[in-house]
């Protein structure tokens, strides 16, 4: 294979892979996620309600609520509503608040990083 050859099939697959980027879906937000600690919100004392968490130092709070779909994680498990809540009122903890933007439902509450839950 000579040197112009090479430089056209080089060519030809740039030409081919930008094609197939510009045809591409456009990208779409499903979850949003405010990042905050356990004692900058009030959870219910029940799976259900609402919650409010403010995205940012200053900002206004955004009220969120709870449905059937909302999960918990300690961590990396997976845990009841009740035992999420043991966790989150011992000390201030990071709290992730995953939410849908369009209905403002909350997909599910993580705190990252503590001992495993028992």
């Amino acid at each position: 294979m000579n040197q112009h050859t090479a430089i056209g099939l080089i060519l030809a697959a740039c030409t081919l892979f930008a094609g197939a980027a510009s045809a591409a879906l456009p990208l779409k937000t499903i979850e949003e996620c405010i990042e905050t600690g356990t004692r900058a919100v009030s959870l219910p004392g029940a799976a259900g309600g609402s919650i409010s968490a403010a995205p940012c130092a200053g900002c206004a709070a955004m009220n969120l609520r709870f449905d059937a779909r909302t999960v918990y994680f300690v961590g990396k498990q997976a845990v009841n509503y009740a035992k999420f809540r043991q966790v989150a009122v011992k000390s201030d903890l990071q709290l992730d608040v995953f939410y849908e933007p369009k209905t403002r439902t909350v997909t599910r509450l993580r705190i990252p990083a503590v001992a495993p839950v028992k």
